[in-house]
């Protein structure tokens, strides 16, 4: 959109796409960084818990959203649940609810997509 160009408060920002179909798509994220549904839900239960299992460190200091420019990170949100964490805390999520959450997010496919459920493993 052309008429967006110089709004740069939403740049960071990612409009959150249809779950339909979720489990059967093969990367995730704006990047595709990630190939596995599970993971998806840890990055966002966990990124500002431990950073540093989710993100490089350069120089020994961890480079947080380090796919977006600088002058754009404090665009993130930050104030959310699940993203409203701090490093020490507990996770937003424990490991059986991130399986849940899974499995909820395997009920969203389309019979016809049913055969390319990547992701679900045991979910019914």
């Amino acid at each position: 959109r052309g008429d967006q160009a110089g709004q740069t408060t939403y740049c960071g920002m990612f409009k959150t796409p249809s779950l339909r179909n979720v489990a059967a798509r093969g990367v995730f994220l704006h990047n595709g960084v990630f190939t596995n549904l599970a993971d998806v839900v840890r990055f966002y239960a966990e990124r500002d818990v431990h950073p540093g299992k989710w993100y490089p460190a350069r120089h020994g200091v961890v480079e947080r959203y380090d796919d977006l420019p600088p002058a754009y990170r404090e665009n993130i949100d930050t104030l959310d649940a699940p993203l409203d964490r701090k490093p020490g805390q507990a996770p937003a999520l424990n490991e059986s609810e991130v399986q849940d959450i899974v499995a909820f997010l395997c009920t969203l496919t389309d019979a016809d997509a049913a055969a390319e459920k990547k992701n679900c493993g045991g979910a019914r």
